[in-house]
């Protein structure tokens, strides 16, 4: 995110490959057309409490080249390292506490 003249700006990014997350990002729109992809979380430690992402499989080929998103190291989501995306456009929204976790809602 960024604050530009006390507005909010959030950023989208789309990848076709195994990618790790930004601080900046916001919506990460990951394309399984091709094949399987990974999007790696960064430590929740560089993030601000509450700072969110939210992942959509834009392919719509999860079904089939699932979406694994994958927590860092021993961090978790929801209390598990990854959660894979496996249903056609399936879309997931996260959120860190700013030291350790990520959580879904």
């Amino acid at each position: 995110r960024l604050h530009i003249s006390g507005a909010v700006v959030y950023h989208h990014k789309t990848s076709t490959a195994t990618m790790t997350a930004s601080v900046d990002d916001y919506y990460i729109g990951m394309d399984s057309t091709a094949g399987a992809v990974e999007l790696r979380l960064p430590d929740a430690a560089v993030l601000t409490d509450g700072h969110t992402y939210i992942i959509k499989d834009e392919g719509g080929e999860a079904g089939t080249n699932n979406i694994t998103i994958l927590a860092s190291g021993s961090q978790t989501i929801d209390g598990q390292n990854s959660i894979v995306l496996e249903s056609p456009y399936a879309a997931i929204q996260l959120y860190s506490n700013g030291t350790d976790k990520f959580f879904v809602f």
